[in-house]
């Protein structure tokens, strides 16, 4: 069955820009606490959740969903804000709700609603392309959040993933080394052909100390505080992966070692692309899934 209405909530610049696409392309949309800039005219905005999720059976979730764990990610200057439950308490069975990427608690929850769900990410063509933007926003990141070259620069990758192995191709030119933690031996095979050195916990005492750049990709802890101490004193991480994250926010107190959360870097350095991006995909899933 292929839609031609949605309802976009919340979210960053890319809704915005999805929302454009998607007009552009024919389908009625309405926008509840998006991000405000010019919007063609025809773009629908709502003024109530109840009204947003009334004029559409097709639901784009916010991105990332929440910030705090408990209500949807909305424009900063909206208030007060929607509690998670409350808009569950709000979707019935009809809704076919839309998300990048969900933790598996809250999809629980749809499940429990019988709504169906459309996960962008499980679309190779949408994982892929968003780990290119990942990559390229996060070499602006770590040029504009570092005092050295990375020209001098070894570089400790946690996991092969599409993003890894984007970060890989951005990055293999510029810096010095690339060294991979990565548990799956297939990716590790993967990684010593596309050029860089997977290693195990037994080479830590000897890799740590060389690393003046951490960057996590796996949404779980990976290196415990007592390890990271090994790192030289002035190495920086960069955790992109999404929540839980990989490592507690006090890192940077407990270890004295910089560190900066980044989830959701296309929403910030290129949210034109990667909202035409969201659009062509939830474009290809209506017309393929559902």
């Amino acid at each position: 069955m292929e839609l031609s209405s949605i309802t976009i909530l919340g979210g960053d610049l890319r809704h915005c820009y999805t929302a454009e696409y998607l007009h552009e392309q024919g389908w009625q949309v309405v926008c509840f606490h998006t991000p405000q800039f010019p919007q063609s005219t025809g773009i629908q905005i709502s003024d109530t959740l109840e009204q947003a999720l009334e004029y559409s059976d097709l639901i784009l979730l916010p991105t990332p969903l929440t910030k705090d764990g408990d209500n949807l990610l909305q424009t900063e200057t909206i208030v007060p804000s929607i509690p998670l439950s409350e808009f569950l308490g709000k979707i019935s069975p009809k809704h076919t709700i839309a998300a990048i990427n969900l933790q598996k608690e809250f999809i629980r929850q749809l499940s429990g609603k019988n709504c169906q769900l459309l996960s962008l990410a499980q679309s190779s063509d949408f994982a892929a392309e968003n780990a290119l933007l990942t990559a390229e926003g996060l070499l602006s990141e770590i040029i504009r959040c570092t005092p050295f070259s990375l020209s001098e620069t070894n570089i400790l990758l946690l996991g092969y993933g599409n993003c890894g192995s984007a970060i890989t191709r951005r990055f293999k030119p510029l810096c010095q080394s690339i060294y991979l933690l990565e548990q799956e031996l297939d990716k590790q095979e993967q990684a010593k052909v596309d050029g860089i050195c997977p290693i195990s916990v037994d080479d830590f005492s000897q890799i740590l100390p060389q690393c003046q750049i951490v960057i996590n990709t796996i949404p779980a802890p990976v290196l415990e505080p007592t390890i990271l101490l090994q790192l030289h004193s002035s190495c920086h991480i960069f955790d992109i992966a999404s929540a839980p994250f990989g490592f507690p926010a006090d890192i940077t107190e407990k270890c004295l070692l910089p560190y900066y959360r980044l989830p959701g870097i296309p929403g910030r350095f290129s949210p034109a692309s990667a909202g035409k991006m969201i659009g062509k995909t939830i474009e290809r899933m209506t017309r393929h899934v559902l």
